[in-house]
């Protein structure tokens, strides 16, 4: 919904016409200066903010009225949640950088004007629109048809299948996601990494299965938080969907970052999975995983309060991992024994129970799951027939190309699924009995 903002008295640079930025001009050092002035005004960081402004913007927008502009938008907007996009276009000696945000109401662009010092010479704020998601190149939507479905007893949940065209049956597919509460897409900023995926396989020959997880759904109402709920009946209903279905012959499950590390878990109850696929799995304890993670990003930050916050959840999480928190507090959205049930189901030794063809692939840019938990693998697995391993040492956690340092910018720029990773991952189901 475009609504009228009148909130923000700006002082605006006269611009002239507008010409995209050619990408070897400008080594993104402007955009992300955008997006930590952007990422200031998010955490109430008003003063790091206003040591930005020229003069000229700190005698237009001294900090009372900065700080009273942010709580004006969030007043009727809703809390600010996301960075969706980030562009750049030059005017003159100028760049502007337009952050295009998602509060809960809305959609807003933050267009920040930076001069050649890199301090903020302007700032407006328009009315943005969701970004759109379009389809990669690999994709060859007359080759398959899609349906949309609903899987779940108690809890329904909205699901989609994609069906190859021609005389099957098809070997099949069910995705299940990552953490937190996703939907079918695993939608992140403009990315839709399991939509990559469901097309690019089904343009291939293969019937995929992908639904919006239950917390994304329901929300608070899902309890108690358990793995049953957030993760293993959702599971198992998609599953026995696809393995009643009249145009499939045998059913794979795929599962990325968190999803991944229950694949096992899943494959384990549900016995007639045929294989597994890993995409960014981790090999040990979220807790223990969740700690490096923050500790990496408050190696990218010289921001004082946003590396004090990293390392205050950092400390939480470390008593997670010694089991030092009562079960009902809440870490990062979820409590302390969820966290202490999903300990339970090791990866590593559910796998080494089964007898089945696993597929294990990891991105060399990833730093939410990194090396460390694929050679666990290795060291585990690499010796078995039954185990293909994969390294991109270019991709993110999604297994989207990074170039440079990764960091959660790259999950604010459109791109898609690597089409290698979509190949190898179609002819290792292929080539399984």
């Amino acid at each position: 919904m475009r609504k009228s903002l009148g909130l923000l008295t700006v002082l605006m640079i006269v611009l002239l016409p507008l010409t995209l930025l050619a990408t070897g001009l400008f080594p993104g050092i402007q955009i992300k200066t955008a997006r930590n002035f952007v990422e200031y005004l998010a955490n109430g960081n008003f003063n790091s903010a206003e040591e930005m402004f020229t003069p000229k913007m700190s005698t237009a927008l001294p900090l009372s009225k900065l700080s009273a502009t942010w709580k004006s938008l969030q007043a009727q907007f809703g809390k600010y949640e996301l960075i969706a996009n980030l562009n750049a276009v030059r005017s003159g000696e100028y760049v502007v950088v337009v952050v295009s945000t998602k509060f809960e109401k809305t959609y807003l662009d933050i267009k920040v004007v930076l001069d050649s010092n890199l301090k903020v010479a302007g700032l407006w704020i328009a009315p943005g629109r969701a970004p759109k998601y379009s389809l990669p190149s690999y994709v060859d939507s007359k080759k398959f048809s899609v349906k949309k479905i609903e899987i779940g007893n108690e809890w329904k949940l909205p699901a989609e299948l994609t069906i190859p065209k021609g005389k099957g049956p098809f070997p099949a597919v069910v995705l299940i996601p990552g953490s937190g509460p996703s939907d079918m897409n695993e939608s992140i900023g403009p990315n839709e990494p399991f939509k990559d995926l469901a097309y690019g396989l089904s343009s291939r020959g293969i019937a995929v299965l992908r639904y919006d997880k239950r917390a994304y759904v329901y929300g608070v109402k899902v309890k108690p938080v358990n793995v049953q709920n957030v993760y293993l009946q959702d599971a198992s209903y998609a599953i026995n969907y696809m393995l009643k279905a009249s145009f499939v012959n045998k059913v794979f499950v795929l599962g990325h970052s968190l999803g991944g590390y229950l694949a096992p878990k899943i494959a384990e109850e549900n016995g007639k999975i045929v294989g597994i696929i890993m995409l960014a799995a981790p090999a040990r304890s979220l807790a223990a995983l969740s700690v490096d993670q923050f500790e990496y990003l408050s190696s990218l930050t010289k921001d004082k309060a946003t590396k004090e916050k990293m390392d205050s959840i950092v400390k939480e999480l470390e008593l997670l991992e010694k089991h030092e928190l009562g079960s009902s507090k809440y870490v990062m959205g979820a409590p302390a024994s969820y966290y202490y049930e999903l300990e339970k189901y090791s990866p590593v030794k559910i796998l080494k129970s089964l007898s089945k063809p696993v597929l294990i692939c990891q991105g060399g840019k990833d730093y939410q799951v990194t090396m460390k938990d694929f050679n666990m693998f290795k060291k585990a697995f690499g010796s078995s027939k039954l185990f293909t391993f994969e390294w991109y040492p270019s991709l993110s956690h999604i297994f989207t190309p990074v170039v440079g340092v990764p960091s959660p910018l790259d999950y604010e720029k459109s791109s898609h699924v690597y089409e290698k990773l979509l190949v190898n991952i179609a002819n290792w189901i292929k080539k399984q009995d």
